[in-house]
């Protein structure tokens, strides 16, 4: 038997510590791993994986690697698949008789996925033993929350009064419903209990009223609301049930009741004879239903975690599960589970891990499982430095400074720094002093994103065209830095809002008054003598602008976006800031991501369900998730500790330790007062809960006691969780820690220091400390704020000088240049995009612009087009191809004519939608072919003859027919991919079919242009950062001449978007050219 040090040898890798070594080594059975922070879990696994295939205790195909992200999947997969490779090369070279061996490391490799996707593959292959239907639709988040939307509003049942607002009704479906999938609660079960709890609660009342407030009236509150609700999570269901669909929660459940059929059972035993779970800390009751289903009595099953890291408490996860799995999973025999420690960090600094470890030991002192953290070999002393400065703004400051320093100090090229907050609300605040400090910073999280200056004026608008009450983003944008209104002129426009409102002489019907809007003063401005001369002129711009993208509210989502954002000009703002080379357009393309991605997934892509959506994410603090996170170099990346889970940055900053921020407020996590929370003892984790129990009460103030103590128990609960949060945030830094709070923001009294901040401060060097003196009063409710309004962006600030005088003078060189209008043609018509002007004139500026140009094109000039905001990949490959062809095409669109690929499915690609079992819907640009130059289907019969020839015919892909809308520096491109083959040594595959002739040259290069972008959109859509591209490869295959071609050169995310800018780019769009 070849032992885990000998292997590592073998592969040329440092040997294990011996923890994990007796991981590596340890015999086939049930087995929990507790895997502290850094402690190299995932390397580990790989190495057990490969010493058991090495020891032929298992093929690679029979093991199966559970977690929760795609990324985390991709990076388990890949360095497995990796580490097996590495071993067929050893066997290879040492053993190469030994044919057997290398023919099962050539023919299979292990499953690796998210325990969605697994659950997913267990429905769709099973689900007509209970009854469920194996091809439903999984919903993404944004259709769930539209179909939730949807059923509260055409609930037609009494609700309570109070219960709230339609919003907050959808938000409390979407968590009952998750809830009772999690917990395998049907909702009679809730309804009943409810009712039962209601029923004891009047009989111990004995006829007495319930008090108005206090926790009496909470429970009698809640509970009621709690039943009057379950009629929409039933309606919810149902809406399901007619498409037909499922979400992540319903596809958990299903598989949780298959898991209890023995066939099922022995079918998935004996397809995996070792079993991997990752991050078991984080699972969930259906999860552990469904593995406990399938893999107990004695399986292979290894669990990896760390109960320090369960943070997920509110998603349904509980600490107390990896600390059960020892009696969950039992070996054949009965006995326990072995468990086995991982406590050797490669990640931390010295003082970060002893931080951790105090930060820890509370905690440690419950769950008996867990050791204290040891740093590594040569590993470096680190820093931390701790601050608790007077004011909030001042915290700010100081995070930005202590940062700058940081940054300074680390070698440029891969720096990693992160700012972990615990609320969103911090954000703006701290990302405004770190820009102003001269740091590159990315706002991450879609709530976090919402923040975001540029973001938010994109939004702004965007609800001022598809919201139905956008008074206010209104009024952010015309007082904003783009237009500066003043007050006057605003309220010159409230006049005319009023002024418009249409008068009801009923005096029997005072109620039907209409309201005044300024939205519609604004698009009928009235006499221009109302305001000053400037103001009319900046509002009747405005009011242009927004009637021009009015016109655009029926293209698609993604388009509408990408025009709004070149309309308002933030594009050409974020290209002209200081930190452009590192961030630049980040933002404005994330959220050019968000909108393609909740176009792509939801049935509903208008404008209002976006926006709705967007609210959404903007009020949930734990919020809609927004795709997984990647740490990118040479940016500050500020987001939400949560956010940061499995992360790691040189440097860390924890804001905000404060009482009420960090450790948060314990909300909604009592079901005794929060209507929408599931009742302790209906849930699965309920032994892990305070009791709480009305039976035997001898009266209301009995309940009430038991009541409030049972919130005091959960209050302490709560405690533990944030102290979880906190072991996380520290533990995300490799070499240092900036750990600050404030004794004033809003409040009437001084905020108390959080514990965490009085931990750490006994590892920080003496630092800035202040306590104000006992009754000191706020000096921020003293201070007499004054500011310019309208105020004036360019004007000085903070010390500096200003840079009105200096942009002026480049405006003033740009007007001149351009006075003559673009290569001679006539300026624009006189007041043009300012005030509304006769017809008459702008029809004669139309003809004289026409005139300009046929003579331009009689003399042989080139006309210069600007290259449009939203391509299709075909385009895109003309672009490289041809681009006076494009800029001919773009400039006078005509209509193609008919060829054979210009239809929805050529004959082959219909045949393998069929075959492959995915027929989809494809808009024009998106036909298979539609970037060949010459595809021909004539032959459909020895088409397919030849393609079941080939290798590709006997494997099965992961997707097919994938359709996306990415950003591209500003530029939404827009496709679909054949096919996306799971790469046995790298990754990802992504094939595209050809019907035509292999292209070679010039030609060739320019049809690769499409892989390229296949290959970006795909690891966008998985969540791969830029720099780990390579971990995507794409390939024609000519089915006609059955050859596979993968190009090794394809452009990277910087080459697409050097041919989309081009070299001429002047950050507002490439400008392409076409002769006459």
């Amino acid at each position: 038997m070849i032992s885990a040090v000998e292997m590592a040898g073998l592969l040329g890798l440092p040997a294990p510590t011996d923890e994990q070594a007796a991981v590596i080594e340890s015999e086939l059975g049930p087995a929990v791993v507790i895997a502290g922070a850094g402690s190299g879990k995932t390397e580990t696994m790989a190495a057990r994986v490969v010493w058991l295939v090495a020891n032929r205790r298992v093929a690679p195909e029979a093991v199966l690697g559970l977690t929760f992200t795609r990324k985390a999947a991709a990076e388990l997969g890949k360095r497995i698949r990796r580490r097996l490779a590495q071993w067929r090369h050893v066997v290879e070279r040492e053993h190469p008789d030994d044919q057997k061996h290398l023919a099962q490391l050539r023919a299979g490799e292990p499953t690796v996925s998210t325990y969605a996707a697994y659950a997913g593959r267990l429905v769709s292959e099973q689900a007509m033993r209970v009854g469920a239907e194996p091809a439903a639709r999984l919903l993404s988040q944004a259709l769930s929350w539209q179909l939730a939307d949807a059923a509260v509003r055409n609930y037609s049942g009494a609700l309570p009064v109070d219960i709230g607002a339609p919003s907050s009704l959808t938000r409390y479906l979407l968590t009952m419903s998750g809830q009772f999938a999690d917990h395998l609660v049907d909702p009679d079960d809730v309804e009943q209990y409810c009712h039962r709890l209601l029923e004891r609660l009047a009989v111990v009342a004995a006829g007495k009223s319930l008090p108005k407030t206090g926790s009496l009236a909470d429970f009698a509150t809640s509970t009621a609301h709690r039943a009057a609700l379950v009629p929409l999570v039933r309606d919810f269901a149902a809406a399901k049930a007619a498409r037909p669909a499922v979400d992540f929660g319903d596809q958990m459940r299903i598989a949780a009741r298959l898991a209890e059929i023995g066939e099922v059972r022995v079918v998935e035993r004996a397809r995996f004879a070792a079993v991997l779970l990752d991050e078991y800390q984080d699972t969930g009751h259906a999860q552990i239903a469904m593995l406990h289903g399938l893999f107990d009595a004695g399986h292979p099953v290894t669990a990896v975690g760390d109960p320090f890291q369960s943070i997920y408490g509110w998603r349904g996860a509980s600490a107390g599960n990896i600390a059960r799995f020892a009696q969950t999973f039992r070996r054949a025999d009965g006995a326990e589970a072995t468990v086995y420690p991982l406590a050797t960090s490669f990640r931390n600094a010295r003082v970060i891990l002893d931080a951790a470890n105090a930060l820890a030991q509370p905690l440690r002192r419950l769950d008996g499982l867990t050791i204290p953290l040891r740093a590594a070999r040569g590993t470096g002393t680190g820093r931390i430095a701790v601050a608790r400065v007077e004011t909030v703004a001042d915290e700010a400051r100081w995070v930005a400074g202590r940062m700058r320093a940081e940054w300074d100090a680390l070698p440029a090229g891969a720096r990693t720094a992160a700012v972990l907050v615990r609320r969103r609300a911090q954000i703006p605040l701290l990302s405004e002093a770190l820009q102003a400090a001269g740091l590159p910073v990315e706002v991450l999280g879609l709530g976090g994103l919402l923040t975001t200056p540029e973001v938010v004026d994109v939004a702004a608008t965007l609800r001022v065209l598809g919201d139905h009450k956008p008074a206010r983003s209104l009024v952010r944008l015309l007082t904003g830095a783009r237009w500066r209104i003043g007050p006057s002129d605003l309220a010159a426009l409230r006049s005319r809002a009023v002024s418009l409102v249409r008068v009801d002489d009923d005096p029997t019907q005072p109620e039907e008054r209409e309201r005044a809007s300024i939205v519609e003063a604004l698009d009928d401005l009235g006499p221009a003598d109302r305001y000053s001369a400037e103001g009319y002129r900046r509002l009747a711009e405005l009011s242009a602008e927004l009637r021009r993208l009015r016109r655009r509210l029926s293209a698609p989502l993604a388009e509408l976006v990408a025009e709004v954002e070149r309309s308002i000009g933030v594009d050409v703002e974020v290209a002209a800031r200081a930190d452009r080379a590192a961030v630049g357009r980040t933002h404005l393309d994330r959220f050019l991501d968000e909108a393609a991605r909740f176009a792509a997934e939801s049935g509903e892509t208008t404008l209002r369900a976006f926006l709705a959506f967007l609210d959404a994410a903007e009020d949930e603090e734990n919020g809609l998730e927004a795709g997984e996170i990647v740490v990118e170099t040479e940016r500050v990346q500020v987001l939400t500790v949560h956010g940061a889970k499995g992360l790691e940055w040189d440097v860390v900053s924890v804001p905000g330790l404060v009482e009420k921020i960090f450790p948060a407020e314990p909300k909604s996590m009592n079901w005794t007062r929060s209507r929408h929370e599931l009742p302790g003892p209906l849930r699965g984790d309920g032994d892990d809960l305070p009791p709480v129990c009305l039976d035997g009460a001898a009266d209301l103030a009995e309940v009430r006691a038991r009541l409030e103590r049972h919130h005091d128990d959960l209050v302490e609960r709560h405690a533990r969780e944030e102290r979880r949060l906190a072991y996380v945030a520290l533990t995300r830094a490799r070499t240092a820690v900036l750990a600050s709070g404030f004794a004033w923001d809003h409040t009437k009294t001084q905020r108390a220091a959080s514990p965490f901040l009085l931990e750490l401060r006994g590892f920080a060097p003496a630092g800035e400390w202040f306590e104000a003196p006992p009754g000191a009063a706020n000096p921020l409710s003293g201070q007499t704020l004054t500011a310019a309004w309208p105020a004036d962006p360019l004007a000085p600030s903070g010390g500096g000088a200003g840079r009105r005088s200096a942009v002026e003078a480049g405006a003033a060189l740009v007007r001149a240049a351009t006075h003559e209008g673009p290569s001679g043609l006539p300026p624009a018509a006189p007041g043009a995009g300012a005030a509304p002007e006769r017809p008459a004139t702008h029809w004669r500026h139309d003809v004289d612009v026409l005139l300009a140009e046929r003579a331009r094109l009689q003399r042989g000039d080139a006309i210069e087009v600007e290259l449009p905001r939203q391509l299709s990949v075909s385009q895109l490959v003309e672009l490289d191809r041809d681009p006076r062809q494009l800029a001919r095409r773009l400039h006078r669109p005509l209509p193609m004519a008919p060829a054979p690929w210009a239809r929805r499915g050529t004959a082959l690609h219909t045949w393998l939608e069929q075959r492959w079992k995915a027929q989809t819907l494809l808009d024009v640009d998106e036909l298979p072919g539609a970037a060949d130059a010459d595809a021909d289907d004539a032959d459909f019969l020895a088409l397919r003859a030849a393609f079941e020839r080939s290798d590709w015919a006997e494997r099965t892909p992961a997707e097919v027919e994938v359709p996306f809308e990415m950003a591209v520096d500003g530029t939404v491109v827009r496709g679909r991919m054949d096919a996306v083959f799971g790469s046995t040594d790298d990754g990802w595959l992504v094939v595209d079919w050809k019907t035509g002739k292999r292209p070679t040259g010039a030609a060739a290069q320019s049809a690769a242009v499409q892989l390229a972008a296949y290959r970006l959109a795909w690891a966008r859509l998985c969540g791969i950062a830029d720099a780990d591209l390579h971990t995507v490869r794409a390939a024609f295959h000519y089915v006609r001449s059955n050859e596979t071609v993968t190009p090794t050169d394809l452009l990277d995310a910087a080459g697409l978007r050097a041919l989309i800018s081009g070299p001429q780019d002047r950050g507002c769009g490439r400008a392409i050219t076409s002769s006459a």
